[in-house]
């Protein structure tokens, strides 16, 4: 089996000292350094005292002397949220397993322990980014899918200069992009885990298994999360082979659809104490005018943009929205600040501005679950989609906010909406 070309530090909690030697002798001959550990306690006071500054993946036991496995790693996710951790355990208890993938563990492996496909595994979870790994089996195809993407996106953009899209080609390279994107998100692959689990449940004297509740609610929870999913990718379709009826409206009552949005997602709000500030109107061209619209897709796109700025914006932050008409058109903006945990102190870097309404594309790799968002890259891509479709436009700009004698960067999504005189 190939070595590891760079140095790939491992902490193991395991309790048993011959199944510990064992481990340590396994990876250290595939060019790994281990810190061993047989308590929880030693093993957090050492986390504590090195910050996670060097660990690259954890593997531990469940059954261990000083408590539960579940709880060390709960220990380790209020502190590190992404570093990999494998679990090894000998028991097949459904709802110790269940109880362990809802603290988002990478793997959760059954003893005994294939060496190959311990070593398989730890090479798949490597994906560190500030440390040159040798890339694995799972990290080439993540390239090879981004390839792909690039092509499209190189692809599409040459195409629509010229005048020649061809729809057969560009569906052949964005549901290459979809196949990869879906395997490697929640629902989609939370599902296969599922059916993984269920082959090793019991099974009644007909052959049948016998399935625990807490399985069927998790299968049920990412089923109903898959089918959100699809419906957003058929509403996609919708747009692009033209099946949306249009509809005559007046600014006033693409305004009241955004209002109506906004009251729907006031539990969302609270999530983070965040609130909605809406700018004065000019009554001007409102109710003289119409733009062409269908309103459940506007609806949509509106969730989809507060959507966005509530989960990127930050704690009892404001989100804004502005109004500006004129004789072309109605111009709508939606303004919301980034979190500290985004990382975005100077906004979206530039290269980014355009990308973002690309499908699948992604700017960071979190999942907002209380918000319900379905983070496969997608929901920018149908907002720009359906706006274009009835003859509007999105972009994105960084804005700088100089008010309370601070600079705060913030995102501003302009939309533009023309008259139903200046639609061509």
């Amino acid at each position: 089996m190939e070595k590891l070309q760079t140095l790939t530090k491992v902490l193991l909690l395991e309790d048993d000292p011959t199944i510990s030697l064992l481990y340590s002798g396994l990876l250290q001959k595939q060019g790994m350094e281990v810190t061993s550990f047989a308590e929880i306690k030693t093993a957090l006071d050492y986390i504590e005292a090195n910050h996670f500054l060097s660990e690259s993946v954890i593997l531990t036991d469940l059954q261990l002397p000083d408590g539960n496995g579940l709880e060390f790693v709960r220990e380790i996710r209020k502190i590190n949220k992404s570093i990999p951790i494998i679990v090894i355990t000998s028991t097949e208890d459904p709802k110790s397993i269940i109880e362990v993938m809802k603290e988002h563990v990478q793997e959760y492996i059954i003893k005994p322990v294939i060496p190959a496909e311990l070593i398989s595994r730890i090479k798949y979870q490597l994906s560190n980014k500030d440390k040159e790994y040798q890339y694995s089996e799972y990290e080439r195809e993540k390239i090879i899918s981004l390839e792909k993407l690039l092509d499209w996106y190189s692809y599409k953009n040459h195409s629509l200069k010229k005048g020649d899209l061809n729809t057969q080609d560009m569906h052949k390279n964005l549901f290459y992009g979809l196949r990869t994107s879906l395997a490697q998100g929640a629902g989609f692959g939370i599902l296969t885990q599922i059916i993984d689990i269920i082959k090793v449940m019991p099974k009644a004297p007909n052959g049948n298994f016998i399935l625990d509740k807490d399985i069927l609610d998790l299968l049920e929870e990412n089923a109903n999360y898959s089918k959100k999913v699809l419906n957003r990718f058929t509403e996609i379709e919708d747009v692009i082979f033209d099946r949306i009826p249009a509809q005559s409206a007046t600014p006033n009552q693409v305004l009241k659809e955004l209002l109506d949005v906004k009251s729907e997602m006031s539990h969302l709000f609270s999530l983070k104490e965040q609130s909605f500030s809406m700018g004065e109107i000019d009554p001007k061209y409102l109710d003289e005018n119409t733009i062409v619209w269908n309103q459940n897709y506007f609806h949509n796109v509106f969730y989809e943009l507060l959507l966005n700025a509530m989960r990127f914006s930050a704690f009892s932050s404001k989100i804004y929205t502005m109004f500006q008409s004129s004789k072309e058109g109605f111009r709508l903006s939606i303004v919301n600040s980034f979190s500290d945990d985004f990382q975005m102190k100077d906004g979206i870097p530039n290269e980014y501005l355009e990308l973002i309404f690309e499908p699948f594309f992604r700017l960071n790799k979190n999942i907002y679950e209380k918000h319900g968002s379905l983070d496969y890259g997608i929901g920018l891509s149908f907002v720009r989609q359906t706006l274009q479709k009835f003859g509007g436009s999105i972009s994105a700009f960084n804005i700088i906010d100089h008010r309370n004698n601070t600079k705060e960067s913030k995102i501003e999504f302009r939309i533009f909406l023309p008259y139903s005189s200046s639609v061509k």
